[in-house]
């Protein structure tokens, strides 16, 4: 079972070497060597992995989340999962149709998604609006989509350049959905998005926004950008932020936004 490894320093030295010793009497050599090696390497990992996050705070660093960087990775990325790697279960994925497509963006005219990849979330949107707007920063996400749902005429795909949504006209917009996506776009850029998004939509028209909640500090890969930040971005450009989750509850279960307490934030314009 793997550990927490902060909790490791509640166990003095001289009692670590104690219990490697009980360890190894019970489980055997072999075993007790590649739990060693796990122990030792974790350490590692976690230490390298703070002083890489503290040297891109003080330097202002890009990490892995630069638009060069994700146009990159999602360009040579395996998609034969259509993006449902990431999709904890079954039941996860229903509900959060049933929890914030369904409510939110059932009937909309125009439905912008940013990030589509291969389409994990178009195959609902695309049912419920008369017309979808794909933007992805990948060439492959968007030859994907445009073979994935060559049939659905009311749905077409574009490259974007990773912060901006100049092909879209202003006021043109009734709903706004990315998932996925923005937990991997950095402060600049998402400061960016949210002024776009203030442009494109039409009053009324409604957005979710899923992104990390704590600017990396949890992992996965995540950018700089917090729960506040996410707010304060779209509060700046007079977009209303009217809730921000990292857990909901429906038919009696408990479910979570990401895997490293991630953040749903939806808004909309006045």
């Amino acid at each position: 079972m793997r550990d927490i490894i902060e909790n490791r320093s509640r166990i003095g030295l001289g009692a670590k070497l104690k219990l490697a010793g009980l360890t190894v009497r019970e489980n055997g050599l072999l075993w007790s060597t590649f739990m060693g090696l796990y122990y030792v390497t974790s350490s590692v990992a976690e230490a390298s992995f703070q002083k890489a996050a503290a040297l891109r705070t003080k330097n202002n660093l890009p990490g892995m989340n630069s638009k060069s960087a994700n146009k990159f990775i999602w360009e040579h990325w395996d998609w034969k999962a259509h993006g449902d790697e990431w999709t904890s279960s079954p039941e996860w994925k229903s509900s959060v149709v049933r929890t914030f497509i369904d409510p939110l963006f059932t009937g909309r005219s125009v439905i912008l998604e940013i990030g589509p990849g291969a389409g994990r979330w178009t195959e609902y949107l695309v049912d419920r609006c008369a017309w979808l707007i794909g933007i992805d920063i990948s060439e492959t996400c968007v030859r994907e989509c445009e073979n994935r749902f060559r049939e659905r005429p009311h749905a077409r795909f574009a490259v974007g350049n990773g912060d901006n949504l100049s092909a879209i006209d202003s006021e043109s917009i009734d709903g706004v959905w990315s998932f996925d996506v923005f937990v991997h776009i950095n402060k600049p850029q998402f400061s960016a998005y949210a002024a776009e998004f203030a442009r494109v939509l039409k009053s009324g028209g409604v957005g979710l926004l899923h992104h990390g909640s704590s600017g990396g500090a949890h992992g996965g890969w995540r950018s700089d950008v917090t729960s506040a930040d996410a707010k304060d971005f779209l509060h700046s450009h007079g977009l209303i932020v009217e809730r921000q989750l990292q857990t909901w509850e429906d038919d009696g279960r408990t479910f979570e936004a990401g895997l490293y307490q991630d953040t749903i934030t939806c808004f909309r314009k006045p």
